[in-house]
């Protein structure tokens, strides 16, 4: 007798394997689609001029009013524009001016102190020089690296050569120019000694009396019509005008809050939003002001434009905002707040939603479906228009093994072609990112797996695949082949065990018929059998491998409980299931 075995999609691991009986409970690189497990798209790596300094922690992508195809990648170090393969740095600079005679050499020695009144770099900082002239046997232009600050007005650089001779000098006229402070690749946990590398934080400043000593850096990306607007968490709100091109930096928008925690660009009547924002004498994480309409440099609140701002009483600091097609959802650490348009006389009702389960970073939450959806501290949550917990099958698996303390780096996105909300993060015993978790919006299910990619965009209006940053630095294109950048895309699949009959019976099994919808190369596949849930005897018979000729698969054994895993790992091996039937009949109770 031909039985199916009937298995549910999507991963279960909130019970025992017999408790998850007729469901999977494991794997990795696979979906469901229309209920059906297969095989995730590989992926491979774009040609491109990989001159990319750090990990990129947030994208966004265009295209500009002449056609042309771009994307904006934010790192702890760096900001950056890409186009037809290429990446121009356009981190802003904080601070230009000419030094006279700054440069300090020692003989024999590529370390070289500058000298400059109140710097207020910090370690790590990148600094630019132009029209130097030779001191001590070397020529000190072009980008280089703080490598110490000695005090406030002295800091180190290291040169690509040893100097020939103990000297100061370089020229009367020395133009500078320093970027914005880079950010930390880390979150910092902990106060106190050693809490942090040396060097963190710009000299003199004190650090912040928190549990998190510092936050990985993320960045807030939105459009300006053609323009990118870019921030950096507690950091300055920047342009880059796509008209004037690669030749051109962000650079601060005049009028602006000169510190916010995310940025988000309002599409109706196109305000530019600033959600915990500085108030002009500090930053305040729970203000929200906004500029006027269609003036990005208008923040100052008067009779004849529509800037404003409202301060939220819920929660500590805001995290980040999401736009829907009806209100901007706005996140502090705690609550939900709906920031709707009403235009005239107050521009944006903001009403507080309720409590949001502590959304884990600021990159977690991402509008798909009609919906908004985001990782919380314990539970995944959703909002329609109402607040509610999902019910996440696997949510055990995924907050029992995350790194709390990289928390910051989550990053949410979804693949539209197949109705998926994804969460990268990083796993407890990694600081960078190494797993993901997926949901299905139209399917609801849930599976998980491992991946190393930093940032994602999956639902692009620009390019026509899915793309990611990867840990290595490297770009990638996805769902575009079967193999991972052309080597083999291992994956697996493992049912929990599933009753034959009733379960009272023991039944022989004598074969396995297998049923693919789609078989390109091959599959393994093992059965496992049981007598009893708890056995520690248990019957394994495989692997079997299977192709697109396989009719059945002679597997004899005796057992209450069988499960199965289908797996994986050969070049070109693609994969989508039917139903899987086994031949059994009945053998008794003993």
């Amino acid at each position: 007798m031909l039985t199916p075995l009937a298995l549910k999609p999507g991963f279960y691991t909130l019970d025992t394997d017999l408790g998850a009986r007729g469901r999977y409970k494991n794997g990795n690189h696979v979906r469901f689609y229309r209920g059906l497990p297969q095989k995730i798209g590989g992926w491979v790596k774009q040609v491109s001029n990989i001159s990319m300094r750090g990990t990129a922690r947030n994208m966004i992508d265009w295209q500009s009013l002449t056609l042309d195809k771009w994307r904006g990648v934010g790192t702890e170090l760096k900001l950056y524009v890409w186009k037809d393969g290429f990446f121009t740095d356009i981190t802003p600079f904080r601070a230009t001016g000419t030094l006279s005679n700054p440069f300090t050499t020692t003989n024999g020695s590529p370390v070289v102190n500058v000298n400059d009144a109140a710097h207020g770099n910090a370690a790590g900082d990148f600094v630019h020089y132009s029209g130097a002239s030779a001191v001590g046997g070397i020529t000190i232009n072009g980008e280089y690296v703080v490598e110490t600050v000695v005090d406030v007005d002295n800091y180190t650089i290291r040169h690509s050569a040893n100097a020939t001779s103990d000297a100061t000098g370089g020229g009367a006229s020395v133009a500078f120019s320093y970027e914005i402070h880079v950010g930390s690749s880390n979150s910092i946990s902990g106060l106190g000694w050693g809490a942090g590398s040396w060097g963190m934080g710009t000299w003199g400043t004190p650090r912040p009396l928190d549990s998190s000593l510092f936050n990985a850096r993320t960045w807030s990306l939105d459009k300006w019509g053609e323009d990118l607007i870019a921030s950096p968490r507690d950091g300055g709100i920047y342009v880059w005008d796509t008209s004037i091109g690669v030749g051109s930096r962000a650079s601060v928008i005049s009028g602006a809050p000169t510190e916010a925690k995310f940025v988000i660009v309002a599409p109706d009547a196109r305000h530019l939003v600033a959600l915990g924002a500085h108030d002009g004498v500090a930053l305040d994480p729970l203000l929200i002001r906004w500029s006027s309409s269609e003036d990005y440099t208008d923040w100052t609140e008067t009779e004849t434009n529509t800037a404003g701002s409202h301060r939220i009483d819920h929660g500590n600091e805001i995290f980040c905002g999401v736009k829907t097609d009806k209100e901007i959802v706005v996140f502090s650490d705690t609550a939900l707040y709906s920031m709707v348009y009403q235009g005239n006389p107050y521009q944006f009702e903001i009403r507080h939603r309720g409590q949001n389960g502590g959304i884990i970073g600021p990159n977690a939450a991402k509008y798909f479906d009609g919906r908004v959806f985001w990782m919380g501290k314990d539970d995944f949550w959703v909002y329609d228009g109402e607040i509610n917990v999902m019910d996440c099958e696997v949510v055990d698996y995924v907050m029992r093994n995350i790194n709390r303390d990289q928390a910051a780096k989550v990053h949410a996105f979804a693949i539209r072609q197949f109705g998926e909300v994804w969460w990268l993060y990083c796993s407890a015993a990694s600081t960078e990112i190494d797993r993901y978790v997926v949901y299905s919006a139209y399917e609801n299910h849930w599976v998980y797996g491992e991946i190393d990619r930093t940032a994602f965009i999956g639902d692009s209006e620009t390019f026509p695949t899915p793309y990611a940053a990867g840990v290595d630095g490297n770009f990638y294109n996805h769902e575009s082949t079967s193999n991972a950048d052309g080597a083999a895309l291992a994956a697996f699949i493992e049912s929990g065990d599933v009753d034959i009959a009733d379960g009272e019976q023991l039944l022989q099994i004598r074969r396995f018929i297998p049923d693919f919808d789609l078989l390109s190369g091959s599959v393994r596949v093992t059965l496992s059998g049981k007598k009893y849930p708890q056995a520690s005897e248990s019957i394994t018979k495989g692997p079997f491998t299977v192709s697109e000729n396989t009719e059945k698969i002679d597997a004899r054994m005796k057992a209450r409980q069988v499960s199965v895993k289908i797996e994986s790992n050969g070049i070109n091996d693609a994969w989508r299931m039917g139903t899987l039937r086994v031949d059994a009949f009945p053998h008794g109770k003993r």
